[in-house]
């Protein structure tokens, strides 16, 4: 028989490759099947985080405000405020305040269960991403993007501004200079650089944090990507030479 009929292939060849691109499709159905309940319990995860944090500001400044009544000029943060009103008591008819700080405490406490729930998932469902990103800002990144398997599939210059969607609305309508970096400026390497360096370094992130997803979702192996550290002081110090130049 003529090899002809398959693309000058042999029988056996074309057979192969055929059997290992059914398998490669299936294998990643497979992953892409397996991710999809337990992503969505992450997305879910990081809007309950996003209310909770919500909540405990808005009561914490109501409670700091009201409190300044007793106290005119107190000084204490909302988290020792509110341990100082439950530890000391406060006199009978201002009771209602204790009851606010006891509110307030649950949902400090409900907080620090939720981000401790969203670190172990992200430990089980984007390990690499989470070690380019931090655990929080890792899964926040996969549900601003919809998913891990959508976030994987976004170019790094999407995923570096991912989040500065009104910034990038000026910038399209108004010509008004492009955004940097959305939610990515959240990372201690960018938050922490001077505005100079803030761009280089969240490029660098978003190039990393791609490939951290499409590694994170495809294959689900540990990969080494580099010292984040390391390379963000490099760009610093890129920087701060050029500006001796001058």
């Amino acid at each position: 028989m003529s090899d002809e009929g398959f693309g000058g292939s042999s029988p056996p060849d074309d057979y192969r490759r055929r059997l290992h691109d059914a398998a490669m499709k299936a294998a990643k159905e497979a992953v892409a099947s397996g991710l999809a309940g337990r992503d969505a319990h992450l997305m879910q995860a990081v809007k309950a985080l996003d209310d909770l944090n919500e909540a405990f500001n808005v009561l914490s400044e109501r409670l700091a405000e009201w409190y300044m009544v007793l106290c005119p000029g107190h000084q204490m943060r909302p988290v020792e405020l509110i341990d100082f009103i439950l530890k000391e008591g406060l006199p009978e008819e201002d009771s209602i305040i204790k009851g606010l700080a006891s509110t307030a405490k649950a949902l400090n406490d409900e907080r620090k269960a939720l981000e401790g729930y969203i670190k172990a998932a992200m430990e089980e469902i984007a390990p690499n991403l989470s070690n380019v990103a931090g655990p929080i800002l890792g899964a926040r990144l996969i549900a601003r993007a919809g998913g891990l398997e959508k976030l994987a599939k976004m170019p790094a210059s999407s995923i570096q501004v991912m989040g500065a969607g009104e910034a990038l609305f000026k910038h399209l309508k108004a010509g008004t200079p492009p955004p940097k970096h959305g939610l990515i400026y959240k990372h201690p390497l960018v938050k922490g650089a001077s505005k100079k360096a803030r761009g280089k370094i969240s490029r660098m992130l978003a190039s990393k944090a791609a490939i951290a997803a499409r590694v994170d979702f495809y294959s689900g192996e540990t990969v080494d990507l580099g010292d984040l550290k390391e390379k963000a002081a490099a760009i610093k110090a890129k920087g701060r030479k050029k500006h001796e130049c001058r």
